[in-house]
């Protein structure tokens, strides 16, 4: 037997009947789950590291000293270069997350590099114009730089030890001219695993980076993953705090009506005719951006409309008779509000939530389009729109970047929409 009243059943009929609305619904929800995941997912710390016979869990840890590992660097291992050097010293094995890279890391793409038929070096995109090629240790510091000018080792090539060069040779197609201090020519052939370094932005299917990275150096899938991530969080404080202060004010507007009616609607008159964005732009000069003070200054702005609707539909609960009797009966106001208005306005509270959320994704992604927005060091949509308007040629940044956006304000308006056609009065009525 159902625990729901006939009613809430045939709401959920009707809701589940809009099949766009039904399926933007579980799609956000597993989006949502799977944000939740966070760095099990996306992050640059493995899941598990077997080292030495030492069992791991760096993405629980958080911070572990090179040292600690064994390596030579009190800094964090790059976890990445440390897989392969497992791979080939044996000392262990890890696992890295389905996406290996941080949302506010800053990555060198360094694809690995190989000889043409000719013996020119090449990398992914072809042979090497200009650039350098190098070998790296399993800290991902180099250990022997050589300059290649179209596919040949020519100008200067170099040794280092922790990070300090201890010798350097010059070369004129593949041949060694000088070296100092003396060194025979092999010592100075490219040999191992080879890399060389692309500039940012980088297209996709380089170095593990599914769609490229951004003008910065961050990858683009962990970018996204992290911009929804904030954009969930916003939503997590954004919503309570504008219903709380929209349906209480809203409520006891329609309840009480009189003179505070009449003053809270002057003071939302005046309050709303403050342009929003004059608003931002002085706030932003006056205080750091933060998450917490973009949100705070949505909230200040954003109740208005949520308390104008409830007022009227307020109002016209108020004068049914059970809340007359409740009166006559000694509720007292609060109580009422509570157990009898509230209640009766839940079409009005559940149609406006996502389209709530709809305009907070909006807003929090047009600030950082505009610069007034999160620091560039946090991951958003915004952000990587502005980038791709400076970088027009980079497709690969504003491509994705707008089907995650464009896709997530259609579902949460598909599922604004199923819920008006759940809770239509006409309908409710056959």
């Amino acid at each position: 037997m159902s625990t729901f009243d006939p009613i809430t059943v045939k709401r959920f009929q009707r809701f589940r009947a809009n099949r766009m609305g039904w399926w933007s619904l579980l799609t956000l929800i597993v989006l949502a789950g799977l944000a939740a995941l966070g760095p099990l997912l996306v992050g640059k710390r493995p899941l598990v590291l077997r080292l030495d016979g030492q069992w791991r869990f760096p993405v629980l840890a958080g911070f572990i000293s090179g040292q600690d590992l064994g390596l030579a660097t009190i800094a964090e291992p790059n976890y990445r270069h440390l897989e392969r050097e497992l791979s080939v010293n044996r000392r262990g094995w890890l696992m890295m997350p389905l996406v290996p890279f941080a949302a506010d890391e800053v990555c060198e793409v360094m694809p690995q590099v190989s000889q043409d038929r000719e013996g020119r070096w090449c990398d992914p995109r072809g042979v090497i114009a200009e650039g350098r090629i190098f070998r790296l240790n399993s800290q991902g510091r180099r250990e022997q730089v050589w300059s290649v000018i179209n596919g040949r080792l020519n100008g200067d090539a170099r040794r280092f030890e922790n990070g300090i060069g201890v010798a350097r040779a010059k070369l004129v197609d593949d041949q060694v001219v000088l070296s100092l201090p003396e060194k025979a020519a092999s010592d100075w052939k490219p040999q191992g695993a080879l890399a060389t370094l692309i500039p940012s932005p980088c297209p996709p299917g380089l170095d593990g980076h599914w769609l490229g990275t951004d003008e910065s150096g961050h990858d683009i899938v962990a970018r996204l993953f992290g911009g929804f991530r904030i954009l969930l969080l916003a939503a997590l404080i954004y919503l309570p705090a504008v219903y709380a202060v929209g349906l209480i004010l809203g409520a006891s507007m329609g309840y009480f009506g009189g003179w505070f009616d009449m003053f809270w609607q002057r003071a939302m008159e005046i309050w709303s005719n403050i342009p929003f964005l004059y608003a931002v732009i002085f706030l932003a000069s006056l205080l750091e951006p933060s998450l917490a003070i973009l949100i705070l200054i949505l909230v200040a702005f954003s109740w208005i409309g949520l308390a104008q609707q409830l007022r009227a539909s307020a109002y016209q609960v108020s004068a049914r008779d059970y809340v007359t009797a409740s009166k006559s009966l000694g509720a007292g106001h609060a109580r009422i509000i509570w157990r009898h208005i509230l209640p009766n306005c839940a079409t009005v509270i559940l149609t406006t939530l996502p389209f709530s959320l709809h305009g907070l994704v909006f807003s929090l992604s047009a600030l950082d389009y505009l610069g007034f927005g999160l620091p560039p060091t946090e991951p958003s949509w915004g952000d990587l729109l502005h980038q791709a308007k400076e970088n027009w040629h980079a497709w690969w940044i504003l491509g994705p970047t707008i089907f995650c956006l464009v896709g997530t304000m259609v579902m949460i308006n598909s599922v604004g929409e199923a819920l008006q056609d759940a809770f239509d009065l006409r309908r409710s009525q056959r």
